[in-house]
């Protein structure tokens, strides 16, 4: 906030009186009238006619819902174009001596501001915040005690080739999506017109443990017809609130003048160091009264902090002389069912949970975000980098080229004096998808024009800020960066590495990252991404590479902490990403969901979460994984047994543990490799419980609830929770929407139950997917079971006693037209390939009775849509319950089987 007056609540038609303070700030959220239409100029309220509009409150995205205009749904894009926002604000009529602001924290990504009908400004640039004047538009009646006019918003989301992002894996949310606030102040006031900063600039250009030496820019304005005289007051207060000093300055200020002071202020004597242990934060208020009257006309408030850091490329990163090592995470800003709409409070909460992660570094990806996100960084100790919306490509036109250096100095400006932000960062992966690579002449003009735009926002950042550093993260194409000098002109280079999930193993990256360093050995580095999609619906005693298993991508962060921090030249590494998010167009388990989160999209947390926190934290911690899965269904280990066992792990700092099972221990075990403890717990069917508790502090614990079916290898009474079977599948997974837990499949044993024939299902041409398709499932919400296949199948069996049974068949057809390639879909290119679906007709008869016939999944219901056919069938005494699948044109497939008794 620009400023740090009391903010308050306007209603609709709410009125501000009695205001004695210099300036006031209110938020005006409540009651906009919305709607969607492509007019270019506003209409009044009373105009609105029959035209169909929403009362919405901000934060608003307009494209968060399924119902609304589809950014989450499985349809083929989502609405990007113009909405309107109106509203009527009252104000004082006395207002008409005072300067009127309208103040945006954020909308998305094309805005036109109108008062009364008339034009107050427009912005370029959806993740900058933004202000207009707009005095000269309301008309103030002094006969009448208040003053109403109308705001109107023009916000367009509409793909445009001159505004950054042009594409990126993240779903672009429109709207206002953060608060709009209403400022009132004096003719004199400090200049938040100067890119809505709040116009003081502190830099601490020489700080030790025993001096720290400030330089302060304050600009100010003087909007009225006269000249004035006034006189600035600048306070320095400690981090126990107590006053450290008050420096005077006399200034005069013409009308219409817009003045920079530079108040002279004595060093900081024995200043008490920020840094991540002990964040300690100096303020600094400057009031500015009028020379004459010796009236308040304006008073900012920032805080600031005294510390000062390096990079070496070979050594890492050092804070206040000491060495310390990097590590936190990346950051999207999008809740589930919010989009990018969220109250401060979640904003708040993410950042509290990576302090609770034990984290000391937050890449703020990849955009600006809501000011309190740099705010709560300040007060936790977080370092952060902070980037420009530049990802994947460029523009080569000239207005593409002004646009990015207009919002990379919007966001320099606004975030300058945060004592977290160490980096200035711009251009993710630019060169992820370089245009023109049929042609050589046009290709090498391209990276030319790239180099041309990083270099001036390179050489702007540096004039802006000489006391922090400068970044490009790049993908893990090191030639391609090399060779177009995008490694030579940032201070730092980032790397964006996923060997081991989208390519490669997990060894390569100890090995790829000392050659990466041996190529640009004069540069620190930084791991500004590396992760692994993980749904928390699906688990694997055996897990594979991409294959979206929570223990895959715990397997992969154990593996990569523990490389990247044994590399000295690595000065910091954020993980891709905090929590899950949205990004329309993926085809991954959760369709337009990007799923590499160590929490997910409705915060809550993975085992891998777990994992860092004992990895990171000093104070004691213990984390039970199986509370990530607590629903869950197995097979007996042994006939008639009722017991399935099945590995629990344990994550924590401390040195030995005791698991307890339903009030039995199970004995003490030492911590082995990544702070990990293993037992083997025998589940019995229903509700477990888990109790894990460090041997020398029995303060120390954490408990998990799991509650299982356990299936009995025979059916000779067949179990009430019945069976859900996946098929094509060695995963465990949890419909978490109905709480239903499914198999992983099984063949065939005499006296049991399972397949016969067939063969797991594997997309052609596409090497990172193991096994099934990573398409979206039109239909279901349970894309996983419809995502697998066992083509080829011959029967399935159930030896059951005898009684009524209820079969479900779940089918889809896996081949044919893959969904149209969206704008952001990042899936394996042969993935959008055209094919032809597969002509298969095939016959299910129970028992030998014909159920299903003559089936053809392409023909009757298309590719990618899930099927789900249910039947009866009744056994007899000693017969089984026996599916035959019979082909008549190619292979008969099945996805999923259900079987519950009925009588």
């Amino acid at each position: 906030m620009i400023k740090y007056s009391l903010v308050l609540l306007l209603l609709i038609s709410n009125i501000a009186f009695g205001q004695d303070s210099a300036q006031t700030q209110y938020s005006i959220n409540d009651s906009w009238i919305f709607f969607k239409d492509a007019a270019e100029k506003p209409v009044a309220l009373t105009e609105l006619g029959d035209r169909e509009v929403e009362i919405v409150n901000l934060p608003h995205s307009f494209n968060t819902d399924d119902a609304i205009y589809g950014a989450t749904s499985k349809t083929e894009g989502f609405y990007r174009g113009p909405v309107w926002y109106i509203r009527k604000v009252t104000v004082p009529s006395d207002y008409k001596n005072k300067e009127l602001f309208v103040y945006f924290e954020g909308a998305n990504q094309e805005t036109d501001v109108f008062v009364n009908g008339q034009f107050a400004g427009n912005h370029i640039g959806g993740y900058t915040r933004f202000v207009f004047p707009i005095s000269q538009f309301v008309e103030f009646d002094e006969a009448k005690e208040s003053t109403d006019f109308e705001i109107a918003v023009r916000v367009d989301t509409t793909h445009n080739l001159d505004v950054p992002t042009l594409q990126a894996d993240f779903t672009f949310y429109g709207g206002i999506y953060r608060d709009v606030l209403l400022l009132v102040e004096e003719k004199v006031h400090f200049n938040l017109e100067d890119h809505a900063s709040n116009g003081i600039y502190i830099r601490t250009p020489s700080v030790s443990a025993q001096q720290a030496e400030l330089d302060v820019d304050v600009q100010l304005k003087n909007s009225g017809t006269t000249d004035r005289n006034v006189r600035l007051e600048t306070t320095i207060y400690g981090p126990d609130s107590q006053q450290v000093a008050t420096f005077l300055s006399d200034l005069d200020l013409s009308a219409g003048e817009v003045l920079t002071a530079k108040p002279k202020i004595d060093p900081i004597e024995n200043p008490q160091l920020w840094s991540t242990d002990t964040p300690n934060q100096y303020r600094l208020v400057c009031k500015v009264y009028d020379a004459e009257t010796d009236q308040m006309l304006d008073e900012v408030m920032d805080s600031f902090g005294c510390r000062w850091f390096s990079f070496d490329a070979d050594k890492g990163f050092f804070l206040n002389g000491e060495h310390l090592q990097l590590i936190g995470t990346c950051r999207h800003q999008d809740y589930v069912g919010l989009g990018n709409a969220l109250p401060d409070y979640i904003h708040r909460e993410d950042v509290l949970r990576m302090k609770e992660m034990g984290s000391n570094f937050l890449r703020i990806a990849h955009y600006p975000q809501d000011p309190a996100i740099l705010e709560l960084c300040d007060q936790l100790g977080i370092l952060t980098t902070i980037e420009t919306p530049i990802v994947d490509t460029i523009t080569e036109s000239e207005a593409f080229k002004q646009n990015c250096l207009n919002i990379h100095l919007e966001m320099m400006r606004q975030n300058y004096n945060h004592p977290s932000l160490i980096i200035w960062a711009y251009m993710n992966e630019v060169l992820l998808h370089p245009k023109y690579k049929g042609d050589k002449a046009k290709q090498k003009v391209y990276f030319e024009k790239v180099y041309d735009i990083a270099a001036a926002l390179e050489a702007m950042t540096r004039k802006e800020d000489p006391y922090r550093y400068t970044m490009i993260p790049n993908h893990a194409n090191l030639n391609i960066y090399k060779d177009n000098g995008l490694t030579d002109l940032p201070m730092i280079v980032g790397w964006n590495i996923y060997y081991g999930w989208y390519k490669g193993e997990f060894s390569d990256v100890k090995k790829m990252m000392t050659e990466f360093h041996e190529a640009v050995p004069d540069k620190p580095m930084i791991i500004a991404e590396y992760g692994a999609g993980a749904d928390p619906r699906l688990h694997s005693l055996d897990p594979v590479r991409f294959d979206f298993t929570v223990e895959y991508a715990t397997r992969f962060h154990e593996q990569y902490l523990k490389a990247l921090t044994e590399l000295p030249f690595v000065a910091g590494i954020n993980v891709w990403n905090m929590a899950d998010f949205g990004s329309v167009g993926r085809a991954d388990t959760v369709p337009n969901i990007n799923n590499k989160g160590l929490i997910g999209i409705d915060r809550k947390p993975k085992d891998v979460f777990l994992f860092y926190q004992a990895a990171l934290l000093d104070e004691p911690f213990v984390g039970i994984t199986a509370k990530g899965w607590g629903r869950r269904a197995c097979v007996e280990d042994s006939v008639g047994q009722g017991i399935c066992s099945m590995p629990v792990e344990v994550f924590s700092n401390q040195k030995e543990l005791e698991l307890f099972h339903n009030g039995v221990s199970l004995g003490k075990k030492n911590a082995g490799e990544f702070n990990k403890f293993i037992w083997d717990v025998p589940f019995s069917g229903g509700v477990n419980t888990l109790r894990a508790v460090c041997s020398t502090n029995s303060t120390v614990e954490d408990l998990a609830v799991v509650k299982i079916d356990v299936l009995p290898i025979k059916l000779d009474e067949f179990p009430l929770s019945g069976l859900a079977l996946n098929c094509g599948d060695y995963r465990f997974f949890h419909d978490d929407k109905i709480d239903q837990a499914w198999l992983p499949e099984k063949a065939y044993a005499d006296g049991s139950w399972g397949y016969v024939g067939g063969e797991v299902y594997k997309m052609p041409r596409t090497p990172r997917q193991q096994h099934g398709t990573s398409q979206p499932i039109k239909g279901t919400h349970c894309d996983p079971v419809y995502q697998t296949q066992r083509i080829g199948i011959q029967q399935y069996r159930f030896d059951v006693p005898p009684g009524m049974y209820e079969i479900t068949l779940h089918f889809a057809e896996l081949t044919g037209q893959m969904s149209k390639a969206l704008p952001y879909e990042l899936t394996d290119a042969d993935d959008k390939k055209p094919s032809k679906a597969k002509n298969r007709v095939f016959t299910v008869n129970v028992n030998g009775k014909p159920v299903v016939q003559q089936i053809s999944l392409a023909r009757d219901y298309g590719s990618f849509r899930a099927v789900k056919i249910k039947t009866l069938a009744t056994t007899q005494s000693g017969e089984s319950l026996v599916i035959d699948f019979v082909p008549t044109k190619e292979e008969a497939v099945l996805n999923g089987i259900e079987l519950n008794k009925k009588l």
